[in-house]
This record gives structure tokens, sequence and C-alpha cells, in this order.
């Protein structure tokens, strides 16, 4: 006999007649969803499945592994950054272009907040090589946003290593902005804008000059050895 429309049998069958990157998209959505909203550990691939509404052998068909779906969350910030508008304006005062840095990067860690700082954190998940490499390309991305927002022509590899530094600071920032509520957006945008200034027009010069110097041997206290 035939199922009627509203027989669960009807409804599975609806499920799979949707087009392949349609089920991929909305199961990678509610994944989304449930990494930011709780801690890695907490999550499982039939949580993920039950919202979705598919059977849980589909995710794994998809995904593989919960791992790899993480991955597969995560990886998708890169995206999202790579997305960021240009510059508007080439002949933009250093000031007026570091706040543009500053406003863009804000828009991006608001958009990508919540992913992005369970990618950091990933309670149960462990030193990952792969999420280190997807969250090492993200700031790498980030760093590059930044040289193409100040019109740097040819950055240095200690620049860029200044900037990954800067990095560093801006998720805590932003951690601070969004996660803990003790910076309202004005006084982040404030602290990074001011901090990131001061390394383009003084910090950054002087570590570019900066000499590396092997410590001097220390002499025993009874004389040459």
């Amino acid at each position: 006999m035939a199922a009627s429309p509203s027989s669960p049998r009807a409804s599975r069958a609806g499920y799979q007649r949707l087009p392949r990157d349609e089920r991929r998209d909305q199961i990678l959505g509610v994944a989304r969803r449930m990494f930011t909203e709780l801690p890695y550990a907490d999550v499982s691939t039939a949580a993920i499945a039950r919202e979705s509404g598919v059977q849980r052998g589909l995710i794994h068909y998809y995904f593989g592994t919960k791992r790899e779906l993480f991955l597969e969350v995560v990886r998708g910030l890169t995206v999202d950054y790579s997305d960021q508008a240009p510059p508007p304006d080439d002949d933009m005062p250093l000031q007026e272009t570091v706040d543009l840095c500053v406003h863009l990067f804000l828009d991006a860690a608001e958009t990508n907040a919540d992913t992005w700082l369970a990618a950091l954190d990933a309670e149960g998940f462990g030193q990952d090589p792969e999420l280190r490499r997807i969250v090492n390309k993200t700031r790498d991305i980030t760093v590059e946003h930044m040289l193409t927002v100040l019109h740097v022509q040819e950055p240095t590899d200690t620049l860029r290593a200044v900037l990954r530094a800067y990095s560093g600071l801006a998720e805590v920032a932003t951690r601070q902005w969004l996660q803990e509520k003790t910076l309202s957006r004005a006084q982040a945008h404030t602290l990074l804008a001011g901090s990131l200034l001061s390394l383009i027009t003084d910090i950054a010069p002087a570590v570019e000059s900066a000499v590396f110097q092997e410590p001097r041997p220390t002499a025993s206290p009874g004389g040459s050895s």
C-alpha cells in the first residue's frame, strides 16, 4: 500500500529528494549553530541529524566523523574572511585607513564570532593539527587583509610577524567585547585602532631595525674557565 503524504515514510522520501548541495548546506547550518551554542564535547552527530531532520548515516556520508564536520564548519571561516570588502580609497590618510581596517575586522568578527570562539576554545578537541592549520590560515588571511587595507606594497616577513602578534590582541579584544561583555564595540575599536597605528608608525620600524644579539657569556666566579 502506498504511503500517505503525511506518513513518516513519505516525509523521509521528501527529504531524500532535496538536492545534494542543499541538504549538505542544511546540515552545515545546523552543525554551525550547535557547535557555537554548546562545547564541542556536548555535540553529537545524532543530535545534529535530529535537528536537521535526516538520518545520522547521511551526516557520515557527507562529512565523515564529528571531527571532520567540525573542521568543515571552521573551514568556512576562511571563506567568510576572504569575502571582506576591499578598501574604498587608495588615497585615504593613514589614521582613517587604520580605522577602516579595524572596522572591517570587527565586522568580520561580529559575523563569525560564535564559530571563531568555538574553534579557539574547542573543548575536548585537543591539539588537533588540522584545526591549528585552519585557525592559522584564518589569522594569515586577516593579516593579508590588514596589509591590503593599509596599502603595504612590499610587506616584509617581520611586518607580517608583528601583525600576527597584533592579531592575538585583536582576538582577546573581540572576546572581551563579544563574549565577556567587558568592552563595547566602540571601546574595542579605540583599543585596536590606537594599537595598530602605534605598531605601524613606531613599533614595527623599531622591530625591523632591531639587531638580534647572542647573550654574552657570564664569567664564572673563580675567573675564566
